[in-house]
């Protein structure tokens, strides 16, 4: 049976350009775990308080399948694995599985932890063995394991025999450096599979990207017997990233036909979900997910398509994506018209409200406003165009300062009209200018929804929209609660605030929308 372990929340976060909250990682976590991921890798509890606290705060979230790990390293060399602080974290975090590493290569363990072969297969044991001895399953993964294969490979094979001597429950090999190429893994992998046969120890692989093999490695250890799969979302993490393991589920799935336990329909929503969150610009061309990823221009091409024969290595609707016929007005038109019977609106493609959807999604996604699956956005549209409740909130003119005074201070004064009627909204608060907007718009809408401080701002994301140098556009992502409801909306402008300002203006109207539906 096929594993999966997700380490977007740990392995993934050691991109340089990605910094996860901890309400960030727990959104993920649920959204990884109802896509069917095994195992989930928060993060290093040693390694500082905010990482400890999302584990404290993880053990609260009743999860379906997935199991929390907890990461870090084998004892240091001076001291017992009782007095080991990070180990000892390991355990505090109450995640019920361990995930260690350890040097595999002889340099690494002369030159950085300056000890002996003998020494390091010592920590590794003692370990285990302690981690065992809490209760928790036991995942040892081998640092730079074919690098150390290839230059010792006695004592490569002595650090797997120590850990599964030790009781560890999987062995992962582990390409660190992103540098094997598919015959290196395959060699290695083979001379694992023989040393464990018979053993009751799965075998995992966990591949870098930084020579462009992290699928095509991890696939050529998939016939010597690993079950065990270690990757991120979208392939995020340090340096060019790790294995995607969007692209690894739908290739097991749909190209060697294995039978996973995951949800091939919802790899599309997780991906934009972690491209959300971790504030980067989706990847076009992703294999299986990307925008591009059957995206059809070419004139043959198009013709084909049109016609029924297919350009296209696997149905698109099947990992959540959808076939784009670009500069087709037809295929734009009918995706338009899935859109609306999703919210319960039926329409012909003629009809004249349709091609102005399609004009306005047209010019958000030329502007950089990634709506992709936030419903929200879809929401307000459809209203837009085919609704009657546009004039909930109309903002006519608004203002923002912000000073030091006994900390940040900040006041606005918002102008329009909600409901048809002529508002004012205006606030002062200690913090910054984008929490004065939200007050002040929140104070004018209270004129007539009452209960409008329930919305409450519980996240915020700002990124490049178009890069243009100093005339650059950022797109802002705001995330809003009432209740047990969550939606997040856009604002897209060369100026900060007035892309805050609309992606908090389109949030209140989205409230709106589902308050009167």
């Amino acid at each position: 049976m096929i594993k999966l372990f997700d380490t977007t929340l740990r392995d993934g976060t050691q991109s340089a350009d990605v910094n996860l909250t901890v309400r960030d990682k727990l959104d993920i976590a649920r959204a990884l775990d109802e896509l069917g991921i095994d195992y989930l890798e928060m993060g290093w509890p040693g390694s500082n308080p905010k990482e400890m606290e999302a584990f404290l705060e993880a053990s609260k979230v009743k999860l379906k399948k997935a199991k929390i790990v907890a990461f870090g390293s084998t004892r240091r060399v001076n001291l017992t694995a009782e007095q080991d602080p990070n180990l000892i974290a390991i355990v505090e975090s109450k995640a019920p599985v361990a995930c260690i590493f350890g040097k595999t290569w002889l340099q690494h363990v002369e030159r950085q932890l300056k000890t002996k072969g003998e020494d390091n297969l010592k920590a590794i044991a003692d370990s285990i063995k302690f981690l065992k001895g809490s209760n928790l399953e036991v995942i040892y993964d081998l640092e730079h394991f074919f690098d150390g294969f290839k230059d010792n490979k006695e004592y490569a094979l002595k650090c797997v025999e120590t850990a599964a001597d030790a009781g560890a429950d999987c062995i992962v090999m582990c390409d660190t450096n992103g540098g094997s190429l598919p015959g290196d893994v395959a060699e290695a992998a083979r001379a694992v599979q023989a040393l464990l046969q018979g053993k009751k120890i799965c075998i995992g692989v966990h591949t870098h990207n930084d020579a462009g093999f992290a699928l095509a490695n991890a696939m050529a250890a998939l016939p010597f017997g690993v079950t065990h799969f270690q990757g991120t979302i979208n392939g995020i993490g340090e340096r060019v990233g790790n294995m995607d393991l969007c692209q690894l589920v739908a290739t097991l799935a749909l190209k060697k036909n294995l039978k996973l336990d995951v949800k091939l329909l919802k790899l599309k929503e997780v991906s934009d979900l972690v491209y959300t969150l971790a504030n980067l610009k989706p990847n076009p061309n992703q294999p299986y997910l990307g925008k591009n990823a059957f995206s059809h221009k070419g004139g043959v091409h198009v013709d084909a398509v049109m016609k029924g024969a297919s350009y296209e290595h696997v149905d698109p609707t099947v990992v959540g994506n959808k076939r784009d016929i670009v500069l087709s007005d037809l295929s734009g038109k009918a995706n338009i018209v899935e859109v609306l019977k999703k919210f319960g609106v039926t329409a012909d493609k003629n009809d004249s409200r349709v091609a102005e959807m399609l004009s306005a999604v047209e010019r958000l996604e030329h502007a950089g406003y990634d709506i992709g699956n936030l419903n929200a956005e879809k929401a307000l549209l459809v209203e837009k165009y085919f609704g009657n409740k546009d004039n909930s909130l109309k903002i006519d003119t608004w203002k923002v300062s912000s000073q030091q005074k006994e900390g940040e201070y900040s006041e606005s004064t918002i102008t329009g009209s909600v409901d048809g009627k002529k508002c004012t909204g205006t606030s002062a608060v200690q913090g910054g200018p984008v929490d004065a907007l939200y007050k002040a718009l929140q104070h004018m809408l209270s004129s007539q929804h009452k209960r409008i401080d329930e919305v409450k701002l519980i996240n915020y994301k700002v990124r490049i929209a178009l890069d243009k140098g100093a005339e650059s556009s950022v797109r802002v992502y705001i995330e809003f609660k009432n209740g047990k409801q969550e939606w997040g909306t856009v604002g897209v402008s060369t100026n900060i605030l007035e892309a805050s300002l609309e992606a908090i203006e389109k949030g209140f109207k989205y409230y709106l929308i589902k308050k009167t539906i």
